[in-house]
This record gives structure tokens, sequence and C-alpha cells, in this order.
């Protein structure tokens, strides 16, 4: 496998799990914020200590994907110059 091929298949997995990433705690996120009919303060203190934790854990979560997308984009750009460059070099 030549390294253009590497770098596009590396940053085609990387931008999908960077995407894929924050899902999870996404609907996570949306399942605990749902409301109880007739909560008890104790019900109401949880919740908000659990909606506070997956909050938290969906900026980290979103902050790592924002990284791999990052580092996706960049093995594409390689990618796409290490072909340029081989295609020129066989242009001639």
């Amino acid at each position: 496998m030549s390294r253009g091929r590497l770098a596009l298949t590396a940053g085609v997995l990387l931008l999908v799990a960077s995407c894929m990433l924050p899902c999870l705690p996404f609907l996570e996120l949306s399942g605990i914020s749902m409301p109880y009919q007739d909560p008890t303060p104790e019900m109401l203190e949880k919740q908000a200590t659990d909606i506070a934790a997956a909050e938290h854990r969906l900026a980290v979560h979103a902050a790592i994907s924002g990284a791999l997308a990052l580092i996706g984009l960049a093995a594409f750009f390689y990618a796409w110059k290490y072909r340029r460059s081989r295609k020129a070099d066989h242009e001639v």
C-alpha cells in the first residue's frame, strides 16, 4: 500500500471517527435531560449532577473529535500532495 493511499485511508477513518465520537455522549445527555413527571427534590438534585457530568463528557468528546478531524484533514492534505508529486514525477 502506497503512502498516499495509506494517508487517504487514515484520513477517512479519522474523519468518520470524529463524526461518530460525540454521538453516544449526546444521546446520553438527551436521555438524562428528559424531565420527570413528579420528581422529588432528591431526584432533581441527582438529575442535575448527572446532566452536569454528561455535559462535561460531551465537551471532552467534542474536543477530542475536533482534534481527530484536524489530523484527518492533515492526512487528506498529505495524500493529495503526495499523489500530485507522484503524478508530476511520472509525467516527466
